[in-house]
């Protein structure tokens, strides 16, 4: 390396630690007031203290409705003991875990108030996360400044992916041009307002988040098999969509100059089973707990939710090709509505189009001409990735609801920025200034999305 050279990378030497504090004054500074709290929605908070207490369920009633898995216990005359929910009360129809359905008689019940258990159906990483800090704070657990803290790391670990790419020659991108898309990544995309609010689901999109990336920077070339595999587990038990990130490994260990493995197979069969004991040990701990609670190892408990989601699920199950049109129009072309007097532009609660959040997602539209075999492969990995990662949300049985972009790309958007870098497109005028409108849309969005409501529209019958 070149004295110039040296001295340049030095000057970067503190970038990882830059861009960390970045995001922790940024986000901070967006989550302001709601910092120091408990946030509206602290499913996880309850959760890192049943955990402390040795439980599965809530040691103590939720502070509401909404989104809490639940079941209750029927004791019978007969004395036999059913647990489950009810399908339609007033017909008598209950239906018990694992899913046998009883024509119950109101006579039949014995006296007695209900008898209802409560669970956090979401993964539980980030609640385990928790445990240390209830542990300290019990119920009052701060989630915002969690999430905040995660949302920044993210910074930090975006600047070592890109990094890692233009050390193996794969982006061509110069360190101010890294630098500008992890700003990008942070601050220009929805990953932003999601790092300011601390909501259950919002925690659960930025520390998987935080997961993708350490999984990608660890399956590079599938050189950390094992710490891939720790990476992409944990990235299950925060967020089931990351299972479909394993299509990121496998490219690396099947395609390993760009074209089917013609030999070598003894090293990539340890490497798939180095990769693939953290995912069964973490695997194997998540099935457990939800056989536990639910009488089903593959059930997290959102079929217990209660609400219109209820509704929907039984109808059509948690994903269907009926949801497919109204996701696709929440992540790519639902609009703001522009009016002529205060507040003068409205949002829907369902979230917009992901060109608009960042309009710099575009340019993967146009990316430059490959310059060799590797470059395909590693696009190729990068785009079907980010696909299937996609594909889940697209046929989900909901769009986000409420969010102020379309949040379920969180969990493809390190991909999406490796893709960016690897455009080899240079950072031209229009894409600086799609970069700047996609940092002042989503911190206008971590601003006034949950606190000046006049700007979002109270309708919410997008899926009835």
């Amino acid at each position: 390396m070149s004295a110039s050279g040296e001295a340049s990378g030095g000057r970067w030497r503190w970038a990882p630690l830059g861009f960390f504090l970045l995001g922790l004054g940024v986000m901070g500074g967006l989550a302001w007031a709601r910092v120091g709290s408990p946030s509206t929605d602290p499913h996880f908070v309850y959760q890192a203290n049943a955990f402390l207490a040795g439980e599965l369920e809530l040691q103590r009633p939720p502070p509401h409705r909404n989104d809490w898995a639940q079941w209750e216990v029927l004791r019978l005359r007969s004395g036999e003991v059913l647990k489950g929910v009810w399908v339609d009360r007033g017909a008598g129809r209950f239906e018990a875990l694992g899913g046998a359905v009883y024509q119950i008689d109101r006579g039949e019940l014995t006296p007695g108030p209900r008898e209802v258990h409560t669970f956090v159906s979401f993964p539980p990483l980030p609640a385990v996360l928790m445990v240390p800090l209830a542990w300290v704070w019990g119920y009052a657990v701060d989630d915002v400044s969690f999430t905040v803290f995660f949302g920044a790391l993210n910074l930090a670990l975006c600047w070592w992916l890109l990094e890692a790419l233009r050390g193996r020659g794969r982006s061509g991108r110069a360190r101010w041009e890294n630098a500008a898309l992890t700003v990008l990544f942070g601050l220009g995309t929805v990953h932003l307002s999601g790092s300011v609010l601390g909501q259950v689901w919002f925690t659960a999109l930025i520390v998987g988040a935080t997961c993708t990336l350490l999984y990608m920077l660890a399956a590079l070339d599938a050189r950390r098999p094992f710490l891939a595999g720790l990476a992409f587990a944990l990235g299950v038990a925060t967020r089931t969509p990351i299972a479909f990130s394993v299509v990121f490994f496998l490219a690396f260990v099947l395609f390993p100059e760009g074209r089917l493995r013609r030999g070598g197979w003894g090293e990539a069969a340890r490497k798939v089973a180095w990769f693939g004991l953290p995912c069964v040990v973490v695997a194997g701990l998540l099935m457990a707990m939800n056989a536990a609670r639910f009488e089903d190892a593959l059930e997290f408990g959102h079929r217990y939710l209660g609400g219109t989601a209820t509704e929907r699920i039984r109808a059509y199950g948690m994903f269907h090709p009926h949801f497919l049109s109204r996701n696709l129009s929440a992540a790519l072309t639902l609009l703001p509505q522009v009016q002529g007097s205060y507040p003068w532009v409205t949002f829907s609660r369902h979230g917009m189009s992901l060109l608009l959040t960042t309009p710099a997602w575009g340019w993967l539209l146009w990316p430059r001409a490959s310059l060799d075999a590797e470059d395909r492969r590693w696009r190729w990995a990068l785009g079907l990735t980010a696909a299937a990662m996609a594909l889940p949300g697209l046929f989900y049985q909901n769009t986000g609801f409420e969010q102020f972009g379309y949040r379920f790309s969180v969990d493809y958007t390190p991909y999406l920025i490796a893709l960016l870098a690897m455009g080899r497109r240079p950072l031209t005028r229009a894409l600086w200034v799609a970069i700047g409108v996609g940092v002042a849309v989503n911190v206008f969005g971590a601003v006034t999305f949950k606190r000046f409501q006049d700007f979002y529209m109270s309708g919410g019958r997008f899926f009835e």
